[in-house]
């Protein structure tokens, strides 16, 4: 769909086009109107001029040349007269060795029209028909005038008008679209907003630079990022609640079927796993109750900020090894989608799994496929032999006595796996040579 700032800009585009070709094309009516209109006015005085010079007796037909204007004698110098009489022609010396057809007008009728003249330009002609005082000698009186030298004028003029109206033209687009850029300004701050919201680096939108057409919408996804937060953070705190209210009655059910395996143990049996239904019923609704807070960006384990921040701790932790860390983060994957304290808690015993039995490198990959989110964690450790990989997450197993550790570790991560439906998976890293955990975040 096409954006609001590009349909002003085409729509505002247009008008302004659409209106400049309209001034234009009624400016440049105008100006030949007036130009025409010019013309005329200028060939009425010269035919007034003239046939005051002209002199219609019965027996002298003249005009006086002391009466006209100096432009009628250069040749072809562009103003012209014709007296058309009945059985002659009386020219100005102007015309030289050219003649004007002229039709025979009758006395007081008048006619204007254009045509081609000497030198085959164009001329514009303004004719009388004159009678003598006797009435018995009817004439035709012509002046003309060529029309290149104003039509050049005109051109000039009319090109120094388009090259002023095209040169406004271009600036107003260009003020239409720094206008429109500067007024969607506050959309583009909303955006950055949205996306440090996004990213969990603030809570709500900043109602302080936002106008006031754009406001009402603002607060109105405030007041619905508060509402969720709230149903969320109610859900699962009633979730925690239920979970710790159920530890007591199975911790004493727990108590009655340890002493009732003393007297009927298929029984007993029986009823401990149901326990263990029940136990891990709760453990995945309490996981779903966090995975629905992720739907918060706030809530969600941060790439690659909180693994460095891990890995940094870790660093302390580990200061009498030397080893060094990297990340192979993929592009567009900003955070996991774990709870931000599940994730830390995972991720940080992987790391500090890897930094005990690595070498010098401890290696983080992540990368998308398919819509799922893939971790793994490596180390240049010795690796683990693949008949004990199975029993890496067994609480309190230890590979190693020299290690420190109490053997919890890949336990918990198994644990906090289970409850976000991870698949965990052990093998040999092939960069490195020791091991390789691989976690797969389902889509």
């Amino acid at each position: 769909m096409m954006s609001i700032r590009t349909k002003l800009s085409l729509w505002l585009t247009a008008l302004v086009l659409l209106s400049t070709l309209i001034g234009l094309a009624f400016m440049e009516s105008m100006l030949r109107q007036a130009f025409h209109d010019s013309i005329i006015n200028r060939l009425q005085e010269d035919l007034e001029q003239v046939a005051l010079a002209t002199h219609l007796n019965d027996g002298e037909i003249l005009i006086d040349q002391s009466l006209l204007s100096g432009f009628y004698k250069p040749a072809y110098s562009g103003r012209y007269y014709q007296l058309n009489l009945p059985d002659r022609e009386i020219r100005s010396r102007s015309l030289w060795d050219q003649r004007l057809e002229i039709v025979q007008l009758e006395p007081g009728q008048t006619r204007a029209w254009q045509t081609k003249g000497p030198q085959n330009h164009d001329i514009q002609l303004l004719s009388l028909g004159l009678t003598s005082s006797s009435k018995k000698i009817n004439a035709t009186l012509t002046v003309a005038q060529d029309l290149s030298i104003g039509r050049k004028v005109f051109t000039e003029v009319y090109g120094t008008k388009l090259s002023v109206n095209l040169a406004m033209l271009l600036a107003m687009i260009l003020g239409i679209f720094l206008v429109l850029r500067q007024s969607f300004k506050p959309v583009k701050q909303i955006k950055q907003a949205l996306a440090k919201l996004r990213e969990g680096e603030i809570n709500s939108l900043s109602l302080e630079t936002i106008p006031p057409e754009v406001k009402p919408l603002a607060e109105t996804y405030n007041e619905l990022l508060e509402y969720t937060s709230n149903q969320i953070q109610r859900s699962r705190n009633n979730l925690g609640n239920l979970s710790h209210g159920l530890k007591t009655p199975l911790a004493v059910m727990r108590q009655q079927v340890e002493a009732l395996g003393l007297k009927d143990p298929d029984t007993a049996r029986a009823l401990e796993q149901q326990l263990d239904q029940i136990h891990k019923m709760i453990e995945r609704k309490l996981a779903a109750a966090r995975i629905t807070g992720d739907m918060l960006p706030a809530a969600q384990l941060v790439l690659p900020r909180d693994l460095e921040s891990l890995c940094q701790t870790l660093d302390k932790v580990h200061r009498y090894k030397q080893i060094s860390w990297r990340f192979d983060i993929s592009d567009g994957i900003p955070r996991l989608p774990i709870h931000r304290e599940d994730g830390m808690e995972l991720l940080g015993n992987l790391l500090d799994n890897a930094y005990k039995w690595a070498s010098s490198l401890v290696l983080v990959r992540v990368w998308q496929h398919q819509g799922q989110v893939y971790v793994s964690v490596e180390d240049d450790g010795p690796g683990v032999a693949e008949e004990n990989m199975q029993t890496l997450t067994r609480r309190g197993n230890r590979l190693d006595e020299e290690i420190n550790g109490h053997g919890l570790g890949l336990s918990i991560v198994k644990d906090i796996a289970e409850q976000y439906q991870l698949d965990i998976d052990f093998g040999k890293s092939p960069a490195l040579g020791g091991l390789k955990v691989s976690l797969t975040f389902k889509a």
